[in-house]
């Protein structure tokens, strides 16, 4: 099915707003409404639980139907709002979860999924949310909507459209082409190749995404050891929290490498960090705009201004760059005091990017072994 297929019907179903996370299932989707003028409000959320807080606000004031999208691996942090404020039994608000079905039993993919891909319908059935699958015959999905949407009204509770893997098909973009940063030049995977020879055998704490992959692809090209670095490939927005875990119990000098994406989804970690001031901490986060592993659709880091925020929850030393002059410039070894480094980037990797070939497990015990000594 289109993605134009799909905005019809919600347009025909008057379903004028959504919001949620981009997962890669819905890309076609997503951008396709950022590249024309709809008549749709859309929010892209910065946490699954955020978006469905700000469909409840949406129903509060209009008493219309609500779509929160999201990858079932978020599914996790919308399950206390879910339970809490949309459920029957406590405020009973109707909305429409399309919902992303990564590591499906019958379909490789990554560890990360393997759990949630498990456990999804069963936790769908434990919050009582009734569930139909989304087909790629637009006459089905049509009829789909209709019952569920009828369905969350009638019953004033949410109800799940599940999507797999092949249901939207592949389009071109232009949207992606305005993504870019003024005056800004260097590619994240440049970025990584001169912050690993600065930064030498030390932990690093690497986000989830196309970050992690990168890491482990420039440790094998230059045939360097993977141990010195904890590749977080799935629980997004807790590289920080891993680092300032590990910075609390070691004299080593931690260094985590964060995504702007990661860090708008879990901001409350920066007060904590910035609370504790541990001295041997620096966190670093590349700023593209973009949730690049799922589309290249725009996160909000546009409104922030780093320095000021990471400044005003207490980190002590706090550098914006923007040029390879200046990152080839920078001084990492010689701080000791927290410190936040914020490095703007433009989105965009290389067409045959390869993932870790270590398990998640394996990665685990090299990074503790390394640690330990």
């Amino acid at each position: 099915m289109k993605a134009k297929e799909i905005v019809d019907i919600l347009l025909q179903e008057k379903l004028f707003f959504l919001t949620g996370v981009p997962c890669s299932f819905l890309k076609e989707l997503l951008l396709y409404i950022n590249d024309h003028k709809i008549k749709l409000q859309h929010i892209i959320a910065t946490s699954e639980g955020e978006a469905v807080g700000i469909a409840a606000g949406y129903y509060l004031t209009t008493s219309n139907v609500p779509i929160v999208y999201m990858q079932n691996s978020g599914f996790g942090n919308a399950v206390n709002p879910l339970s809490s404020l949309m459920d029957r039994e406590v405020y009973s608000i109707p909305l429409i979860l399309f919902l992303t079905w990564r590591g499906e039993l019958s379909i490789k993919d990554e560890p990360q999924h393997k759990k949630m891909g498990k456990i999804m319908l069963d936790l769908c059935k434990i919050l009582e949310i009734p569930y139909a699958f989304a087909s790629s015959n637009s006459k089905e999905t049509i009829n789909l909507l209709r019952q569920l949407k009828q369905k969350t009204i009638q019953e004033q509770r949410p109800v799940a459209l599940i999507f797999r893997s092949d249901v939207i098909d592949k389009v071109d973009h232009k949207y992606e082409l305005s993504l870019k940063f003024d005056h800004v030049s260097l590619k994240r995977e440049e970025i990584l190749n001169i912050l690993l020879s600065k930064i030498d055998k030390n932990p690093i704490i690497t986000t989830t995404g196309k970050t992690s992959r990168e890491v482990f692809e420039l440790r094998e090209k230059f045939q360097q050891s993977h141990a010195f670095d904890f590749l977080t490939v799935g629980s997004m927005g807790c590289s920080a929290g891993i680092g300032f875990g590990i910075a609390l119990q070691t004299k080593k000098k931690v260094f985590v490498i964060d995504g702007d994406g990661a860090v708008l989804m879990k901001m409350g970690t920066l007060a904590t960090i910035g609370f504790y001031k541990p001295n041997n901490f620096t966190h670093i986060i590349i700023d593209n705009g973009a949730y690049e592993s799922t589309g290249g659709q725009p996160t909000v880091s546009r409104t922030i201004f780093w320095k000021k925020m990471l400044k005003s929850v207490g980190y002590k030393n706090v550098k914006i760059i923007r040029t390879k002059q200046q990152l080839q410039r920078l001084e990492l070894m010689g701080s000791h005091v927290l410190q936040g480094i914020v490095i703007y980037s433009q989105p965009g990797s290389r067409s045959d990017l390869g993932r870790p070939s270590l398990s998640p497990i394996e990665n685990r015990n090299e990074f503790m072994k390394f640690l330990s000594n």
